[in-house]
């Protein structure tokens, strides 16, 4: 885990200060780069921006010339969490008040928005072929484009009452699996890597970014907040279709379900309420279900990458892949 950090801390380090090129900290207005560098400075794991440097480096590029690459995937990443929180009108973010609570909706907006306009300055910028700006450029439009697109699937799944793991997965492959996927190709892309690795890329982003979520969904219901920095339950209140969901409607009886789909979204849900849906996950085995498939994801996403020579980028990417399913819950 030491290595694991070394590598993080390294690669944090390189793509907290590209952002800056981009979005200087003491930018004017106020009101447009306070909200941004206020989530920024909030942490994060930066394991997205490190994909990014760590698949250039493992198809035989540069690091540095994956700099805009990476600082572009974080820059998206942020922008979407501050929309997000908006969307699913969610109270806490890294353990502090949401940017929109904090600086209002209508400010809130307009700094994702701005964030998104710089992440297509950032992936143009560096010392890149004209062909692979243009090819990089090109998969930044489809992915975030794919991201709006699994965030619809899901406001549509979350007023369902009849969905399916099936229904859930495909969410996650078109959010995060499509995110985490990015940060992985735009590596690729600019370490020149050849047709067999960027599938490789494709295929091992999208598994551990599905792998990834479904912990992250877990960690909503059993974690500690202190680590977690969101509230516990916040994805009940909010209604959200998770794999855990998926397994408890499917395998639960008639009372149990009914319940559960009772408070399953349920605005003025009560802690006590929560915990009881909680206690219903545990009761029919659904968390431990959850992990199974998360493992699955990330075996499946670590057999992509055998297709890469043996390198120390690649041990990175394995190391990253592991992590994302070992954090506590």
């Amino acid at each position: 885990m030491s290595d694991l950090n070394s590598i993080l801390e390294k690669y944090g380090a390189l793509v907290n200060r590209q952002i800056e090129k981009y979005i200087p900290r003491s930018g004017q207005p106020a009101t447009l780069h306070q909200p941004i560098w206020e989530l920024l400075d909030r942490g994060g794991k930066r394991f997205r921006p490190a994909l990014t440097f760590l698949f250039c480096e493992a198809v035989g590029g540069r690091a540095r010339n994956a700099l805009g690459a990476a600082a572009a995937v974080e820059i998206l990443h942020n922008m979407t969490l501050i929309h997000d929180d908006i969307e699913d009108q969610s109270e806490l973010r890294r353990g502090k008040r949401c940017i929109h609570l904090m600086f209002g909706v209508p400010t809130a907006i307009n700094s994702g928005d701005a964030m998104l306009i710089k992440v297509f300055e950032a992936a143009m910028d560096g010392p890149l072929m004209a062909e692979r700006k243009g090819r990089l450029v090109q998969r930044f439009a489809q992915r975030a484009f794919q991201i709006t697109k699994g965030q619809a699937f899901e406001f549509e799944l979350n007023s369902r009452e009849d969905f399916t793991e099936q229904d859930v997965i495909e969410v996650l492959e078109n959010k995060t699996g499509a995110l985490v996927a990015l940060a992985c190709e735009s590596g690729a892309i600019v370490g020149g890597a050849k047709k067999n690795q960027l599938s490789a890329a494709t295929r091992f982003g999208e598994s551990i970014g599905v792998g990834f979520q479904i912990i992250d969904d877990l960690l909503n219901v059993a974690g500690d907040v202190r680590k977690y920095g969101k509230e516990i339950g916040g994805d009940i209140r909010e209604g959200k279709r998770t794999i855990m969901a998926a397994h408890l409607v499917k395998s639960a009886s008639t009372e149990d379900r009914v319940r559960f789909m009772h408070v399953l979204g349920k605005a003025s849900i009560s802690q006590e309420e929560i915990s009881q849906a909680i206690d219903t996950y545990r009761k029919y085995g659904s968390l431990d279900y959850a992990k199974k498939i998360a493992d699955r994801y990330i075996e499946r996403g670590l057999q992509a990458l055998k297709k890469l020579p043996r390198s120390g980028a690649k041990g990175g990417l394995q190391s990253i892949a592991r992590f994302l399913v070992q954090r506590e819950f």
